[in-house]
C-alpha cells in the first residue's frame, strides 16, 4: 500500500494513517508529530488515558482515549501537546501504576 499509495513514504494525514492496517489514532498523531513535525493532536494511549482521568484534567468521565484526546485538547495549550505522550508513557509505567500507584512520590 506504502509504495503504490504512497510512493514508499507514509501518509500526511491523520486520516490517512489510520486507513492503514494496525494504526489507530494515537499512532497515527504521534507519526504526525515525529515523520512530519507536525503536531495536530495528542497521542492518548492507555497512560495518557488514565492519568488524565486520576489528575482531574478532563472535565468529565472519558471512557475512551479518543475522548480524552478531545478532551485533553479543548484545555491543554497546543504547544504542550508533543510531550504530553512521551511524559505520561514513562510517569505511568514507573509512579502512577494501574494498579498500586506510588502516590507517595508524586504528591
Amino acid at each position: 500500500v506504502l509504495k503504490d499509495k504512497y510512493d514508499s513514504d507514509i501518509p500526511r494525514t491523520v486520516e490517512e494513517l489510520c486507513e492503514l492496517k494496525g494504526v489507530g489514532p494515537k499512532m497515527a498523531y504521534l507519526c504526525m508529530s515525529s515523520a512530519w513535525n507536525e503536531v495536530v493532536g495528542i497521542g492518548v494511549d492507555t497512560h495518557v488515558h488514565r492519568i488524565s482521568a486520576r489528575l482531574g484534567w478532563t472535565q468529565k468521565e472519558c471512557k475512551t482515549p479518543e475522548a480524552t484526546r478531545k478532551a485533553l485538547e479543548a484545555w491543554l495549550p497546543k504547544d504542550r501537546w508533543r510531550e504530553v505522550n512521551m511524559l505520561m508513557v514513562g510517569f505511568g509505567q514507573q509512579v502512577c501504576l494501574p494498579i498500586g500507584p506510588k502516590c507517595g512520590e508524586c504528591l
